[in-house]
């Protein structure tokens, strides 16, 4: 019991970090050699594929099991996603980071009771809760 819950807050807090993880988190931070866009180009922000598919596991899984949490989990994953192009979106879902963290995620989430639906969907909205 105890194994499955440390899992758990493990895989949790993963998630969480890296729904705070910038996509582009290996490269060099500064702006001198980096050629900035045209003005009439829009600008599309990279996403990080990982957290795009761990997050949309979990909304399938609370969207199932617990609609109120779903849509606390919809709108992080909105502000994960927002910036990024339609075509940015799917090369991400197309990635096989994304299929490899998504199906981990399901596979995990698999597991999980649904009556624990309600803890696992809020508490993935990054908030502290008292015990």
């Amino acid at each position: 019991m105890h194994q499955r819950r440390f899992l758990f807050w493990v895989l949790l807090l993963g998630f969480l970090w890296v729904q705070g993880a910038p996509a582009d988190e290996g490269q060099e931070k500064s702006n001198a050699t980096r050629v900035q866009p045209a003005a009439a180009a829009p600008v599309s922000m990279p996403v990080n594929a990982r957290a795009l598919g761990m997050g949309e596991a979990l909304v399938d899984y609370c969207a199932q099991n617990d609609p109120k949490g779903a849509a606390k989990v919809r709108a992080r994953l909105k502000r994960l996603a927002q910036g990024a192009s339609r075509e940015a979106l799917a090369a991400a879902r197309n990635s096989a980071d994304y299929r490899s963290a998504h199906d981990s995620e399901a596979d995990f989430l698999s597991k999980v009771d649904p009556h624990n639906a309600t803890r696992v969907c809020s508490a993935s909205d990054g908030s502290k809760r008292a015990k």
